[in-house]
Formats: structure tokens, C-alpha cells, sequence
């Protein structure tokens, strides 16, 4: 049972892993360019969602492997990043978010990464649960 604590930092390391492929080799975001009025060219907000989200994917990626290396579970920072990787990829006033249009590459882009960060997030509040070191409240 103590070994099962240890399978929480293990997927979201995976997730992690998984989010940085996502991005970066087989579901990248649209490369496409925004004119601006006064005819500069930016890159759409969906680029800088991409970069936000690798940073958060390798942060994620050390907390994990803290988590290992110390055996302790770190699950309020586990889960905190996960949610994070999948609330960056909406459209809040808090987030980033990507385009609009659900013909562009980067809506498989913000599929893979939900769904990546709601795995590490599930993965890291079971581990959690599973803890046998917990504390448990008894009458």
C-alpha cells in the first residue's frame, strides 16, 4: 500500500511528459500571425498559451519529481498545477486561452492538454485518498 502513494507523482510526471509532446511535436499549435492595425504581426494568443503551458508542464514535472525523490506526496501542488493546465486553456478573464474557431490545430492542442492536466489532477487526489500516512479523523 505504501508504494501506491508513490503511482500520483508518477502520472503526473507521465502527464507532464505527455503536455510537452502535445505542444511540441504531435499536436503543436497553429503557427498563424495577427496583423495589427498598424500592420505589425503578432502571434495568436494560442502560441503564448503553448508557452505558458510548457512552463507549467516542466514545473509540474520537478514537483513530481520531488514528490518521488522525498516520498512525500505534494498533492495540494500537484493538483494546483494540473487545474492550472487545463483552466489556462479557456477563455477567462484569468487565462489565456486559445482561438475561438474550432477548425484550427491548437483546439487538439487544448484537448490534449485537459485532458493531460485532468488525469495528473485525478491522478494526484486518488493518490491522496489512497495515502496510508494520511491522517484520519476518529471518534
Amino acid at each position: 500500500m505504501k508504494n501506491l502513494s508513490l503511482l500520483a507523482p508518477i502520472a503526473a510526471l507521465v502527464c507532464a511528459v505527455v503536455i510537452c509532446g502535445a505542444v511540441l511535436l504531435w499536436a503543436p499549435v497553429c503557427a498563424g500571425m495577427l496583423e495589427l492595425a498598424n500592420g505589425n504581426m503578432v502571434p495568436m494568443r494560442c502560441t503564448y498559451t503553448a508557452k505558458v503551458e510548457l512552463l507549467l508542464a516542466l514545473i509540474l514535472a520537478v514537483v513530481a519529481v520531488v514528490a518521488l525523490v522525498t516520498k512525500r506526496p505534494m498533492t495540494v501542488a500537484l493538483v494546483l498545477l494540473s487545474l492550472a493546465i487545463v483552466l489556462l486553456t479557456f477563455d477567462t478573464p484569468l487565462s489565456i486561452g486559445v482561438c475561438k474557431s474550432a477548425d484550427m490545430a491548437c483546439q487538439t492542442t487544448a484537448l490534449w492538454l485537459r485532458i493531460a492536466g485532468a488525469v495528473s489532477a485525478v491522478a494526484a487526489l486518488a493518490g491522496a485518498l489512497i495515502n496510508p500516512d494520511r491522517k484520519r479523523v476518529t471518534e
